[in-house]
């Protein structure tokens, strides 16, 4: 019998997650003749009752485990974090808020068994509000177009994967993971499954404004190097720019004056891009661990 890892990263989630395991427990009844089913709550550093909630679960059920991190390290960190301390031979990650229906973990197994490596959910719906709805359409255009390796569109976390795909997405050891880059890059046999996101089952979204901000920037930077690429691109119009203004300005110091300062703007360009990357290059050079775990308030898989 194969063993199913549920992976969930949640923060302040003491509403959602009662919710949430009693649903999967509906879930493990019904695939319990062909997997064995564990599920991890990578645990975000929650200053609710979130903590509390994982440990009285865990004493009545033996499949119940929680990793505590010893800060908020991220949704990615977090992720992760849980994919390189446990073990199993197939992996969903999911979260607990109910907006990823966990029902549809059974139609990715189906897909699994028809020879996919890995089946995720694309979402085609959701409920939020028409301006984020359209930031968050621009976002993934951003990316599909900028990025190195193909992007799919609508993606997010909400997948199942085999271990060796698993041990793939570990492999790369980034201080920046942004997983659902990975997934599109490392290839194998892939599936997706269309699907609306729910409402959340209680309380509200740890996401704002500016975290969303915060995780398409780095989505963006993760994924491309079109920002080093783009002062190549500028620099034909910045050339022929340059000789326009050559031949219609009507003083020579005009002139000069427009080229030391588009020269000068020129090149902070260059250095802003070259500085991110040169920085994130060594963050990663420096072998660091994403997260870091507190074993007293854990139960280790």
């Amino acid at each position: 019998m194969k063993k199913l890892v549920i992976i969930c990263p949640v923060f302040n989630e003491e509403i959602s997650i009662p919710i949430f395991i009693e649903e999967m427990k509906k879930i493990e009844t019904r695939i319990s003749n062909k997997y064995e089913l564990d599920l991890v709550f990578s645990n975000n550093a929650s200053n609710d009752k979130t903590l509390n909630i994982l440990k009285d679960y865990s004493k009545k059920y033996n499949n119940i485990y929680y990793l505590t991190l010893s800060k908020n390290f991220g949704y990615q960190n977090s992720i992760n974090f849980a994919l390189k301390n446990t073990k199993g031979d197939l992996y969903v990650i999911i979260d607990s808020d109910g907006e990823d229906p966990p029902s549809m973990i059974v139609d990715f197994l189906n897909k699994y068994e028809e020879g996919c490596d890995i089946v995720y959910g694309k979402r085609e719906n959701r409920p939020e509000g028409f301006l984020l709805k359209k930031m968050r359409n621009l976002f993934y255009r951003i990316l599909k177009f900028s990025s190195d390796d193909e992007i799919i569109l609508n993606m997010a976390e909400f997948s199942l994967f085999t271990n060796e795909v698993k041990e793939c997405l570990v492999e790369e050891n980034s201080s920046f993971p942004f997983l659902r880059s990975t997934i599109a890059r490392v290839g194998f046999n892939s599936a997706a499954i269309p699907y609306s996101r729910k409402n959340r089952f209680g309380g509200t979204s740890n996401y704002n404004f500016f975290s969303m901000i915060k995780f398409a920037i780095a989505g963006i930077l993760a994924s491309t190097t079109l920002p080093l690429r783009l002062p190549i691109y500028f620099f034909p119009i910045w050339l022929v720019f340059s000789l326009f203004c050559l031949i219609n300005y009507e003083s020579t110091n005009q002139y000069w004056n427009y080229l030391i300062f588009s020269s000068i703007l020129y090149l902070i360009l260059i250095l802003s891009f070259v500085s991110i990357y040169v920085a994130r290059i060594y963050k990663n050079s420096l072998m660091r661990s994403n997260a870091y775990l507190i074993k007293a308030k854990s139960k280790i898989q």
